[in-house]
């Protein structure tokens, strides 16, 4: 039974991202989102206590993933350099293969909807990556700029390496991509 319950809350959340992703979050009512999930808007509300509550939920859902597959095969062991690399190079695969959540990230990351508690959750998702950020700094691999600039600097570029690939009609091949890769590092290391 709750394994049920899971797959309606899921369902909710999946249709939440593609509707959301085609038209925003004005143009998605509830009952389109019910609708696309093949559940009941009430059933929704058994979940969610509104839309922005569902947006939040969904928001720390796709950071969690994206955490997660950001991190696959990361050590920490690694030397900081191919940590970076790594990380990297998985941010721009996870996308080019979940484009409606590029798009509901870059919509939502900023949005006054997403609460300051979601906000620091999702921050929490990514702790192993502020960490090598810091281990680089401490070990002086990185430019004197302040981490935050630094960090921007570098997700910024590599989402602009993502929609060159997906909205720009440039085909990237692995080995251009790798350079861009670590281009993007060759801009923040010292």
């Amino acid at each position: 039974m709750k394994d049920k319950l899971q797959d309606k809350k899921a369902a909710a959340l999946q249709a939440t991202l593609e509707l959301i992703s085609e038209q925003g979050f004005h143009g998605t009512p509830m009952s389109q989102i019910a609708q696309r999930a093949n559940i009941g808007v009430g059933t929704i509300y058994r979940y969610f206590s509104g839309k922005e509550d569902l947006i939040n939920a969904l928001y720390i859902d796709v950071k969690s993933r994206l955490a997660q597959y950001t991190l696959r095969n990361y050590a920490e062991s690694r030397p900081v350099q191919e940590s970076f690399l790594l990380l990297l190079r998985n941010i721009i695969d996870y996308f080019l293969e979940n484009p409606a959540e590029l798009l509901f990230i870059e919509q939502y990351a900023n949005s006054p909807l997403i609460t300051a508690a979601t906000r620091e959750e999702g921050l929490r998702t990514f702790e192993p990556v502020n960490n090598l950020f810091k281990r680089a700094s401490e070990s002086n691999l990185l430019k004197e700029l302040p981490m935050e600039m630094l960090s921007t600097l570098a997700y910024g570029a590599t989402i602009s390496l993502v929609k060159l690939c997906l909205f720009g009609g440039v085909k990237l091949d692995q080995p251009t991509l790798d350079a861009g890769v670590k281009a993007i590092w060759d801009a923040i290391k010292r």
